[in-house]
């Protein structure tokens, strides 16, 4: 049911996975699963047969957008001028070329577009080695699974907290990388990751202060610092004394229902979910501003988006359509009630009275049973040809002309199939005469066949729905061409 997908987010650290799965549930989300495995890079067996457990209980009801850590990924910023969105992707791909530190033959890259106060336009690009992109993909292959998006980590763990104004500080704390933001609103004005280790330890405060203070002095209007994934009150009041600015500890799983009480069985700490969190909700609403996929996988994400539109136009049409086919269904059903009745009287009426009928009704009865002999119904003659024909026979044009001939052509293995075909259809005693006009060896491809033309004879005076003598009347008899 749609009403039932999930939302699946998957961060993948260098040496944890978090896993959260998402349900919408009224204006809010609802907690489904939610799990941490320390994997081995080489071999997260634990993690990827958790991963396809889920994926098969969940069936097809499923999303997936998955992490890459910041410090695999390169971020740059542009202020573009207001202009069509095809101008806007030129100049943007010029500004990869030139600030990326790699060729972008050797990236995987996107970029996210958001309008600023003055009328310009906001561009955060963001680009990651193909290999990191192909070695986290084939980790979900392993699962069975394809994501629908790929972003970094620090984007998503955006999405896990309220929405705040103004310009304010992020940083998504890690046990080894801590990943830095700037944001003003909802735009990203910088990003970084860096190794500040431990957040426990005394120098930690300091290293994350040393790398913001270049921000804090340069930029003005600078109001808050939001923690994310930071367990301790002693490693916050350490940060803020540091950095002078306020810190707030941002709980990611706050507004989130847990129903089946996942948050506390939770081995790992569960503020480091902010990430896992921000991607099952993107993924849950198709949201993926900056995709980190190759060019491939988010044109087969598309396809199958048109595709399954397509399905749910075609079910509407059916649910439409079913009760105007169940009377059409039941109206004809009655018909042929009515019909079987008065054909039961008339059989009556002529074993009682031996009286014989009035040559009009004598005329409809022939005109009735004629309609489903092959040789008044092109179609009917065309699906008993189809049904009988040996393997080795195609046809492609079919051409009937009532009461004259029926013309056939197509292509033949050889001409012993041929020859077996023209006598099948003499055999069924349609047709006053076969007769194969020509056989030309055709060679095309590395291959060869016999391409054939069949005229059959049909009865004259053997349609009765023509009516007696109507064609001395200049009554023409109709051709019908079907290929």
């Amino acid at each position: 049911m749609f009403w039932n997908k999930l939302g699946i987010g998957i961060d993948c650290g260098d040496d944890i996975w978090r896993i959260v799965a998402l349900r919408a549930a009224g204006a809010g989300y609802e907690v489904t699963y939610a799990a941490a495995f320390v994997v081995d890079q080489e071999q997260p067996v634990e993690a990827i047969s958790a991963l396809e457990a889920l994926l098969h209980a969940t069936g097809a009801q499923h999303r997936i957008a998955m992490a890459l850590p910041a410090s695999g990924c390169t971020f740059k910023t542009a202020s573009l001028p207001p202009g069509k969105l095809a101008d806007l992707l030129q100049v943007i791909q010029f500004e990869a070329e030139h600030q990326f530190p790699l060729p972008l033959q050797e990236l995987s890259w996107g970029f996210s577009l958001s309008p600023e106060p003055s009328g310009r336009q906001h561009a955060v690009i963001v680009g990651a080695r193909l290999s990191l992109v192909d070695e986290h993909l084939a980790m979900l292959r392993q699962a069975n699974a394809v994501p629908f998006a790929l972003l970094p980590a620090p984007v998503a763990a955006r999405e896990a907290i309220a929405r705040t104004e103004g310009i304010y500080l992020v940083v998504s704390v890690g046990a080894h990388w801590s990943d830095l933001c700037l944001y003003e609103d909802d735009r990203l004005l910088a990003c970084r990751s860096i190794m500040a280790g431990n957040p426990e330890t005394d120098e930690w405060a300091e290293r994350i202060a040393r790398e913001l203070r270049p921000w804090i002095v340069g930029t003005e209007g600078l109001q808050q610092l939001l923690v994310l994934g930071l367990e301790s009150q002693k490693s916050g009041v350490a940060l803020a004394h540091a950095c002078g600015l306020p810190v707030t500890a941002c709980d990611p799983w706050q507004g989130l229902h847990d129903s089946q009480g996942l948050v506390s069985k939770l081995e790992d700490q569960p503020a480091a979910f902010a990430a896992a969190i921000g991607l099952a909700k993107m993924a849950l609403h198709q949201q993926a501003g900056i995709n980190l996929l190759p060019q491939q996988f988010k044109t087969a994400a598309r396809q199958q988006r048109q595709l399954a539109w397509i399905y749910s136009i075609l079910l509407c049409a059916l649910l439409l359509l079913a009760p105007v086919a169940y009377n059409t269904n039941h109206t004809l059903q009655a018909k042929q009630a009515d019909l079987a009745k008065l054909n039961h009287k008339v059989q009556r009426a002529r074993q009682h009275n031996g009286t014989p009928l009035h040559p009009a009704m004598e005329a409809a009865q022939q005109i009735l049973l004629a309609l489903y002999e092959p040789a008044g119904r092109p179609l009917e003659l065309l699906r008993l040809l189809s049904a009988q024909l040996p393997a080795g026979i195609t046809l492609t044009d079919f051409t009937y002309d009532r009461e004259k001939t029926a013309v056939l052509h197509g292509r033949a293995d050889s001409n012993a199939v041929l020859a077996e075909a023209a006598s099948i259809i003499t055999s069924t005693k349609v047709f006053d005469d076969v007769m194969l006009n020509f056989s030309s060896l055709v060679k095309e491809k590395g291959q060869q066949g016999y391409d054939f033309q069949i005229t059959c004879t049909l009865p004259a005076g053997a349609d009765s729905t023509l009516g007696t003598g109507k064609k001395a009347h200049g009554i023409l008899p109709r051709k019908r061409t079907i290929q």
